[in-house]
């Protein structure tokens, strides 16, 4: 990665009985994301179509919040929250990327210009890749090169989110 920009992963588990509740499976590791992730193919929440990104139709989101115990970069103004639209990876099924769009000092979400990049595992894990600031065409295309130069060892399975 260029500049200071670090690739971070970690891997997220379908809590059993549920369709979109995913816990992160190493509760120790020092990760920006909430330890609870709900990952929907629909629209959780009305999402307004402006910007950027009105042109793609999203395959789903990514919604979590922080704990009281939580501490991250990302966890900055009450209520916590962090969500983020999800966009199909052109050329690479199994993908998804959005960036992360976190809670201001108005209560609104505001987007922070990290990227995040879900790779389904198995039907029961997917793996995200995070990186802060690279919520870039430039950046997406420069992870995504490091993923395919060796940080994915296997076909991923269809996008299932």
């Amino acid at each position: 990665m260029s500049d200071k920009r670090k690739l971070q992963v970690a891997s997220y588990s379908l809590k059993q009985g549920t369709a979109t509740s995913y816990y992160l499976e190493d509760s120790n590791a020092v990760w920006p994301l909430p330890r609870r992730l709900s990952i929907s193919s629909n629209d959780m929440t009305h999402v307004v179509r402006a910007g950027r990104m009105n042109y793609r139709k999203s395959v789903g989101q990514l919604i979590g919040g922080f704990t009281r115990e939580e501490t991250s970069p990302l966890k900055a103004y009450k209520p916590f929250k962090l969500r983020t639209q999800l966009w199909e990876v052109d050329g690479h099924p199994g993908l998804a990327y959005g960036t992360t769009g976190i809670t201001n000092l108005q209560g609104k979400i505001s987007d922070t210009g990290d990227l995040v990049l879900l790779y389904n595992v198995d039907e029961r894990t997917i793996k995200i890749y995070f990186v802060e600031g690279a919520g870039t065409p430039d950046g997406l295309a420069e992870v995504l090169k490091l993923i395919d130069e060796g940080e994915r060892t296997s076909q991923p399975t269809p996008l299932r989110i």
